[in-house]
This record gives C-alpha cells, structure tokens and sequence, in this order.
C-alpha cells in the first residue's frame, strides 16, 4: 500500500502503575482505579468490544499520556503499564479479537491490526478518500474483520448541537458500506451497500458468520439494530420499532446468539425506559424496566446486568441480578458511584468482566480528563444497597 504505518520507539516501554484503591463511601464495594495522570485522558474499549486478555488480567487502554491517543495495556494485578502502539496519527475504534492476541483499530485512513504480544502491526485496509471508518470487529473464527464506512460529508464537524448533527446526517443519506477484510490478507468483500448511515459492527463471539450494524439517526427514527449473515449476505432488523419506540446500544452476550440494547416507549421528555435481550433471529424478546434513557446496559448472560445508571439523578454503577425462583430480576443494586454529571462529561461505558466479577468504566471524577476504573462485584449482591428510583 506504500507508505507503511510503523512503530515508533515507544511502542513495547513500560510505565510505572498509577493505581489508586479505595471503597466505594455508599456501598463499601472495592475500586481501583487504574490511570491517574492529570494530563492525560485515558478510556477503557468502548463497552461493546472486549478488553480484557485471555487470562483475564490485562486490559485493554486508550490514553492520549503523549499527546496522541495510543494504545497501552494495564496488568490489573501489578498495575505496570505497557505502551503498545506508537504510531504517528491516534487510534480510534479499537476491538480486540477474542480467539487471537490481536487488536484491530484505525490509524488514519488505515484498518490495522496489532499482534499484541510482538507489538507488530499490519495494515489490512485503506479507506477510499471521502469516506470514514467505524468501529471494527474480529469474527469469532479470528479469520476476518468487519467494519462499516460512510461518505464524509459537508455538515460533519459543522454544528455544536450532536442531536441535530445526527439527525441531519441520517437525512443526508450518505453512501455506506458493509465489509469484510480478510486477516491473512486480500481483497475486501461488500456485504451491505446502501445510501443511508450505516456504522458501528459488532461480532458475534461464538458464531463467525454473524454481526450487527446499525442504521445511524436519532433512535426514534430509524430501526437501529441490523444483523447480517456473511456467508449469505442476509439481512433483516433484529428488533423493529413502532412508532412509538426507539432502541439502541446493542451489544452481543457471551453465547453469540443473543443481543442486548435498551430503550423507550413514548417521548424523550416522558418516556416510559426499559432493557432487553432478544435472539439475533427477533425471537425470544424479553424487556424490562430501565431508570432512564440517556445510559448504556452489558452483560454476558441474562444472569447478571450492569447499567451506567444516568447523569440525570443516579450516577452510579447499577446491577441486577436475575431470580430463578421468581422469573424476573431483582431490584437493581448500587455498586459503586462514578459521578456521570451530564451528556458532555465522561460517559461511563461500564462492562462486564469475562467471568463476571468485575466492572470497568470510565469517569473523570479524579480530575479533568477521564480515568479508568474497576470495581469489584462482591460475591452477594444483597449487602448492596438498592436503588429504588431516580429523578429524570
């Protein structure tokens, strides 16, 4: 491709730790706190894509520490961070590939991936001037990567206010692409071609043939939640919406064939919230009630959920815990507090360990900028307190 991306002589260093611990004042559950420089802003993966190593003790960081944002990995047990890439844009889009010891992301125009013992990259893709890259994902046979590219318009980076620029970007109709790079090496392949914004590909973890993409645009007006069949090119909306409703923020659970998501019923300014899960196939839709609208759901299994919570009256970790015997969940339970403050502040993206013990997420309460953090979930959940409501 010319011009080959390479790593500078930062890329391998290591860094001494930065962790901070202490109980959470409300619910005496134990956080770390992973990152603590006052000059830097540092974010675990966005709560869609898996950070954690195979052996569950490193974790995955973005951190701009250097001016640039890099990638950089925590041992959770030492706390020592270790610099792995030093390129000369910043990353964005970050995934890892579950079955390989591999990270995917952007660099500019260009899809990498990185070998994350040996710290060398490759460069798999280089997007077509006029257009931008989404977040990427590995199938879960580590054979391929799955990205979505959309046509860079005029009104991008035009307005102050988000919620217009979505909406007036999803009227544009601007081209986008579905597609799928080979790892080895090759030819992309188009799986989804159309002229609306199309964006943000998810994997599924057990099934390589399966992913969703979302229709972009104010939730309200679109059916966000796609599913695509890469060996048939098949695709269908996995959770229509009436008119009425919008949901969003879709995730895969750990069996690779059910998806997560919240959203509401009503209006924005009254809404009626909820969570749910549903089979990539639309079957087996179960919801349940959610305190808000403006937040973010993971879990890998109906057993266990964790919400953000939201800015607007409870910003704190919630989690609920599924009861057999009753066939519901539990009143959800405080966790630890991350102080989210409003739309403009640090989201705080929380997700779920592999195993279901921890919690990562993200917070600027320590500062400026944003910190990662990880709580731990206590072995019972009835010490916790309850939450039973919040203002909106």
């Amino acid at each position: 491709m010319g011009d080959e991306l390479r790593q500078g002589p930062n890329a391998g260093r290591t860094l001494p730790p930065e962790r901070e611990r202490y109980e959470d004042p409300e619910t005496g559950a134990r956080v770390t706190r992973l990152t603590s420089d006052p000059d830097a802003d540092s974010r675990h993966l966005y709560f869609t894509e898996p950070g954690w190593d195979d052996a569950d003790d490193r974790l995955l960081v973005r951190s701009d520490r250097d001016g640039t944002r890099q990638l950089y990995s925590v041992a959770l047990e030492s706390g020592e961070i270790r610099q792995l890439t030093d390129l000369p844009a910043a990353i964005s889009g970050v995934t890892r590939i579950a079955t390989e010891p591999t990270a995917l992301f952007w660099c500019d125009d260009r899809l990498v991936a990185l070998d994350l013992e040996g710290l060398e990259i490759q460069t798999l893709y280089k997007i077509p001037d006029g257009y931008d890259g989404s977040v990427a994902a590995g199938t879960a046979d580590g054979t391929r990567v799955v990205t979505a590219i959309s046509e860079r318009l005029d009104i991008d980076g035009r307005s102050n206010d988000r919620e217009q620029w979505i909406a007036d970007r999803m009227n544009a109709g601007p081209h986008s692409k579905v597609l799928s790079v080979p790892l080895s090496g090759g030819d992309p392949t188009i799986h989804v071609e159309d002229d609306r914004w199309l964006n943000h590909v998810n994997a599924s973890p057990t099934r390589p043939e399966l992913v969703t993409y979302c229709e972009e645009g104010p939730w309200e007006a679109v059916d966000r939640i796609w599913a695509l069949n890469l060996e048939t090119n098949e695709t269908w909306a996995v959770r229509p919406t009436d008119a009425d409703e919008a949901v969003g923020h879709e995730y895969w659970l750990a069996d690779g064939e059910t998806i997560g998501y919240h959203g509401w019923r009503g209006g924005r300014d009254d809404p009626d919230p909820f969570f749910g899960h549903v089979r990539y196939d639309g079957t087996k839709r179960n919801e349940w009630p959610a305190p808000d609208i403006y937040t973010h759901f993971h879990s890998n299994s109906r057993e266990l959920v964790v919400g953000d919570g939201t800015y607007r009256g409870a910003p704190v970790d919630l989690l609920w815990e599924w009861d057999d015997d009753a066939d519901e969940y539990r009143s959800p339970r405080k966790l630890a507090a991350h102080g989210w403050s409003g739309d403009d502040d640090v989201h705080p993206h929380s997700r779920l360990s592999p195993n279901g013990d921890r919690v990562v997420f993200d917070s600027s309460r320590g500062g400026s900028g944003s910190d990662v953090y990880i709580v731990d979930i206590p072995d019972n959940l009835d010490g916790l307190p309850t939450f039973d409501g919040t203002e909106r």
